[in-house]
């Protein structure tokens, strides 16, 4: 049985052999979850942005004719972009026409980071980093900000075809800035009866129309390139409010 899933903000639950992480100061692991990211998003923007990560990263190091089969062929470790090269030759006439002079990689790496966070959460069956299903716990591990996922895991555990005898919620250290991350432990049958926390982040704001339409957007599971798009602010502009509802 599979025990590892990426599961999205609109239900839909992917099931994978590791859950996908992305770091800015981690470019091959960032770049394949780029690749993950444009396949399994549903916002159109997650899409263009991974292309463009794709493309500042081809523009950032030195490839002969920059064509789709010199990309493994590059000085430079290939652990974690083993479809890489197969991604860029799809999509090449995309990525060659993505204007990267002012693209910044180190911004794009943490807005691949940023999206991933917000539109997926990661589950395990049999605990944090065990693959012993006998502890028959499912863990999942949240990195969101303002989008309440209740119901969502509440549909994951209620179709499982395995028994789930403990549910144990993990924020990450995005949410928490704290070195050991907030968790929440309960029996499957008390956490499906009675919903015992609100999963998005305490809204202890007194912010005005701006911070209301932010969290509107979260709580629906925008991407947050369309927040920043539509409310006209910049990527590091929405990133700085972010981290002041995460510090709330």
């Amino acid at each position: 049985m599979n025990t590892v899933w990426m599961i999205r903000n609109d239900g839909s639950i992917f099931p994978c052999t590791q859950h996908f992480y992305a770091n800015a100061e981690n470019m091959e692991e960032t770049l394949a979850a780029a690749e993950w990211l444009y396949t399994n998003t549903h916002h159109q923007e997650s899409r263009q942005l991974a292309l463009e990560t794709v493309a500042a990263w081809m523009a950032s190091v030195p490839v002969n004719g920059n064509v789709p089969s010199n990309v493994l062929n590059m000085n430079y470790p290939n652990t974690y972009i083993t479809n890489l090269q197969a991604f860029v030759t799809e999509h090449w006439a995309e990525i060659q026409a993505i204007p990267t002079e002012k693209l910044n990689l180190t911004t794009l790496l943490g807005e691949v980071s940023a999206e991933l966070n917000q539109e997926f959460l990661r589950a395990r069956y049999g605990g944090m980093y065990s693959k012993d299903t006998s502890s028959r716990e499912v863990l999942l591990y949240i990195s969101s900000v303002g989008f309440d996922w209740y119901k969502i895991i509440c549909s994951f555990i209620s179709l499982a075809d395995f028994p789930i005898e403990m549910v144990t919620i993990v924020w990450g250290e995005e949410i928490t800035q704290a070195e050991q991350p907030l968790s929440l432990q309960l029996p499957t049958e008390k956490f499906l009866s009675e919903k015992p926390i609100r999963l998005e982040l305490p809204q202890k704001l007194k912010g005005g129309v701006m911070t209301r339409e932010i969290f509107a957007h979260l709580s629906g599971g925008s991407s947050l390139r369309h927040i920043s798009w539509d409310l006209e602010i910049s990527t590091s502009e929405l990133a700085n409010l972010l981290q002041s509802f995460r510090s709330a």
